[in-house]
């Protein structure tokens, strides 16, 4: 089992209904059902629909899990469903594949390896609160899991930057450290004057130690 699919399932409870968006071949809700718990999985892709069901049958595991072919959330009108798993995409495609939805979802959980302050800004005007976040470091990349979960709450800049509630805070700092070599390499460009004193800024918030 993955990193990234082991981290999500701790933040799964008893009463969620998952949802598991661009699921591929199921990997999460094999693992769900393996523990009897019914969830849904939707890909945009048929033929990883029908592979992953093909798959599921061999396990005998097809009565926990419900299909769908669906471009995001388009054909999904389950009301019974109030979590999203949203993995394995970028920030911008997450945003866009919950703003194109008509229903509102109890819980959703996100993992993307880029522009986690965009995502968080926009989930934290759009009616949703940052319960937990976790840093996976998995294929020589880091991930970032959030916990959104319906409410509304206050946020610093700084939060949005670096995110809140995090459940590891050993990846965290190495995380950011990473993140802070990256910018001096940028620095020591040529680049516009704006971008340079945005960047030395970032630099300031990633270099504390948490």
């Amino acid at each position: 089992m993955s990193k990234r699919i082991n981290a999500i399932l701790k933040y799964i409870e008893k009463d969620d209904i998952v949802l598991d968006v661009g699921c591929d071949m199921a990997l999460l809700g094999i693992e769900l059902a393996k523990k009897e718990k019914f969830s849904c999985a939707s890909d945009l892709r048929k033929n990883i629909i029908e592979s992953a069901i093909k798959k599921v049958e061999s396990l005998n595991l097809k009565k926990f899990i419900e299909f769908y072919v669906s471009d995001g959330l388009k054909n999904i009108n389950n009301p019974k469903i109030n979590t999203l798993v949203l993995a394995g995409m970028g920030a911008h495609l997450i945003i866009n594949i919950i703003d194109e939805s008509k229903l509102k979802y109890n819980k959703i959980i996100t993992i993307s390896n880029n522009d986690h302050y965009v995502l968080r800004k926009y989930m934290t005007g759009n009616g949703y609160k940052i319960e937990k976040e976790e840093i996976i470091f998995e294929k020589d990349k880091f991930y970032n899991l959030i916990v959104f979960v319906k409410g509304k709450e206050k946020y610093s800049e700084e939060d949005l930057i670096i995110g809140v509630n995090h459940q590891n805070i050993l990846l965290l700092n190495k995380k950011n450290e990473y993140i802070v070599n990256k910018y001096k390499k940028i620095l020591n460009n040529i680049i516009p004057e704006k971008d340079r004193k945005r960047i030395e800024r970032l630099i300031k918030i990633f270099e504390v130690k948490r």
